[in-house]
């Protein structure tokens, strides 16, 4: 599954992000405790419903172990993701650097239906989301519940989580986020690498999710000095390794003219 977070540049040049240097975080929960801290100071303009947030979006999968006919697969493209989600969001695929012989092309995608199984909420709604802790548990818990049926209900939060912060999210949201996944069981650290080869520091929950009760590593990964979330990787039974990042946004008003001569296919 692949998810996300937030990087670099903004619409008229650079936008600073506040650098923390504590000591070496202890836990888990201390290095989310810091993700928050960074998401709430961390500059952040407030888009219109009608504009669109425009970002890069890197995914790449890997064969893991000798899993077959896994990876390696690479995603590198651009985004225009309607704030509200009334509009349909243009993606442009692109080859990445280490595959040029990938096919490059260009869609336009309407939002799915909302309701169990959709895609992920738009900004928007997002937006609308509660920050207390307990309103936003339960929200979490019941998405979450919406995609990993018969599991416990910090297994379902992690889920939602990391689905969530798979794309750019209003950072006051985003910190109660990082709040709340500070308090489940069984989150540890590790240095890993996101999707464009940056190491950070990560945080994994593990569940025995797979196949007779096989492992699968889920972790959020994080700048090692600033705690800005880059992005993300799941490591599942069978599936291989899956790796992804995204660049904050700009904003901008409309589409690119040339989008004018796609149509509508599918939905995300």
């Amino acid at each position: 599954m692949l998810a996300g977070g937030l990087v670099a540049a903004m619409t008229a040049g650079v936008i600073a992000v506040q650098t923390f240097k504590p000591a070496a975080p202890a836990s888990a929960a201390e290095v989310l405790r810091l993700a928050a801290e960074a998401a709430s100071a961390t500059p952040w303009p407030e888009p219109r419903d009608d504009q669109y947030l425009h970002y890069e979006r890197i995914a790449e999968t890997r064969s893991e172990n000798g899993v077959p006919n896994v990876g390696p697969r690479h995603i590198t493209g651009e985004v225009w993701e309607s704030v509200d989600g009334s509009r349909p969001e243009l993606w442009w695929h692109k080859p990445s650097k280490s595959h040029p012989q990938d096919r490059e092309y260009k869609e336009l995608l309407t939002r799915c239906p909302s309701g169990p199984g959709a895609g992920r909420p738009a900004y928007a709604d997002l937006r609308g989301w509660p920050t207390g802790q307990e309103q936003l548990r339960h929200k979490l818990a019941e998405r979450g519940n919406e995609m990993v049926l018969k599991k416990d209900t910090a297994t379902q939060i992690w889920r939602a989580v990391v689905s969530v912060l798979g794309s750019p999210i209003p950072p006051k949201q985003q910190a109660a986020i990082f709040k709340i996944a500070a308090t489940l069981p069984g989150i540890e650290t590790e240095e890993l690498k996101d999707a464009t080869g940056k190491s950070g520091i990560a945080v994994t929950r593990v569940d025995n999710q797979g196949p007779g009760g096989a492992i699968s590593r889920e972790s959020l990964i994080f700048d090692k000095t600033s705690y800005v979330l880059l992005g993300g990787q799941e490591l599942a039974p069978g599936q291989g390794r899956e790796l992804w990042s995204i660049t904050r946004p700009q904003i901008t008003d409309v589409l690119p003219a040339w989008s004018k001569s796609l149509k509508p296919r599918g939905c995300a």
